[in-house]
């Protein structure tokens, strides 16, 4: 009974109705909680930083992508198969901006690259999960890290906690795939994570707040943990509400919080969908 009453809240929460509504109430959260903390910090035009913003959106967002194309790779080489770099960087920019529609298309789309590319699909599937798993431990392990440092060393218990967890997926992995693939994966993940970091310290200096590397790591669960809320379309107020709870963890400001998380998602979708636009573009000219 309770595996039928499971499924049917899942088919409910895939239903694309289900998922529009959630978008939108997300959406007009998003919009309302970024009028209140720009009105919050009394933030004009002239304090936010161009440059900065550009720094962010045409560099370091189009390079998270690259890094997670070159993820999508490690992930098809680990399952005995290639994605040439350009379809792995297509797939990558078109997964991350398809997480705006009314269904979990993003790890369907990359799971669908893997089975293109000869994988079977309960492996694909299998890889892309435990993958994900990965990604949310790691980050959850280093963000609880940050919280321990900066409010109460009671928080490197749950971050051992989940350091038990990283270790059970890496068990996970290792029965499906070699033990240098999965070193792959960890060291591409690190290199996510320091570049998730970097785009965090750039998006709050934007809006003239400075903060440190274990700042940034403490708010780095927020974009991560906010992308596995499937239930809503991009983690759409998601993000920013985690932000906005951490900061009043460490008594820093929600408003600084919630508005550099949200200039982070915008960003990051904005890249997205100028890299698959820019390469349609490429490919339709090549074609001519």
């Amino acid at each position: 009974m309770m595996e039928r009453a499971i499924a049917s809240l899942r088919g409910w929460v895939d239903e694309p109705r289900v998922r529009q509504g959630f978008k939108i109430a997300g959406l007009v959260f998003v919009v309302c909680g970024a009028i209140w903390s720009a009105v919050s910090l009394d933030l004009a035009w002239s304090e936010i930083s161009l440059g900065l913003l550009l720094l962010n959106l045409f560099l370091l967002a189009p390079a998270n992508l690259v890094v997670a194309a070159i993820s999508l790779r490690i992930n098809a080489t680990a399952l005995g198969h290639e994605i040439p770099y350009r379809r792995s960087l297509y797939t990558v920019a078109v997964a991350n901006v398809s997480e705006l529609l009314p269904i979990p298309a993003g790890a369907f789309i990359r799971g669908a690259a893997l089975v293109n590319a000869g994988a079977g699909v309960a492996d694909s599937a299998r890889i892309v999960t435990y993958t994900s798993i990965l990604t949310l431990l790691m980050t959850l392990c280093l963000s609880l890290l940050a919280l321990g440092a900066l409010a109460d060393a009671a928080w490197f218990w749950l971050a051992g906690a989940s350091g038990i967890g990283l270790v059970a997926i890496i068990v996970l992995l290792l029965r499906q795939i070699r033990a240098v693939s999965i070193l792959e994966m960890i060291g591409i993940r690190g290199g996510m994570l320091l570049l998730t970091l970097l785009r965090l310290i750039i998006a709050f200096a934007t809006f003239g707040v400075t903060i440190g590397w274990v700042d940034a790591a403490l708010y780095a669960i927020a974009p991560t943990l906010g992308a596995a809320v499937a239930i809503i379309p991009a983690g759409l107020g998601v993000n920013e509400a985690i932000a906005a709870g951490l900061a009043t963890l460490i008594a820093a400001s929600s408003a600084s919080a919630f508005l550099a998380i949200a200039l982070y998602r915008v960003l990051g979708l904005v890249a997205g969908g100028a890299m698959v636009l820019a390469m349609q573009f490429l490919t339709n000219e090549s074609r001519t």
